[in-house]
């Protein structure tokens, strides 16, 4: 079993809570998961009955590990690219991710959000615009997760 804690902490805040209540309705039933992380630690805000009981074996935190990276990525592109990095799509047999960053208040908060694989096209731009419309509304800082133990 995994080491981390993964079903979702009770008592969210309110910018944890509306960006799981946007994902939820854009994405429905096929919402499997959604986790905020930044440099050091990770809080998962939702985990679907299904996807928390295929997960109680995993590692979550390597695989958190591994999307952290993307931390150093994203300042990458963005000093050889034109334009600005918005996120980053994976798609795996069963399902994909979506993980882009709240940057702000002197801070930066990845939001990992799994989905259903099921043959739709997912908007990801939308989606994107969606997670920074509500840092822009909360502050980037209220999306900064909350450790195990320190709620």
């Amino acid at each position: 079993m995994t080491t981390y804690d993964t079903q979702p902490q009770s008592g969210i805040d309110d910018g944890k809570a509306a960006l799981v209540a946007a994902l939820r309705d854009a994405l429905g039933e096929r919402l499997r998961d959604v986790w905020v992380l930044d440099e050091h630690s990770q809080q998962p805000l939702f985990l679907r009955e299904d996807v928390a009981e295929q997960i109680e074996d995993v590692e979550v935190e390597k695989h958190l590990d591994n999307e952290r990276y993307g931390f150093v990525t994203r300042e990458t592109y963005d000093r050889l690219h034109y334009s600005e990095f918005r996120y980053t799509h994976r798609g795996f047999d069963t399902w994909e991710l979506f993980r882009t960053f709240l940057v702000g208040d002197d801070r930066r908060v990845g939001v990992l959000v799994g989905v259903d694989a099921d043959g739709r096209s997912y908007d990801f731009g939308a989606l994107t615009d969606t997670v920074q419309d509500l840092g822009v509304e909360h502050g980037v800082s209220a999306f900064a997760p909350v450790a195990p133990g320190e709620a």
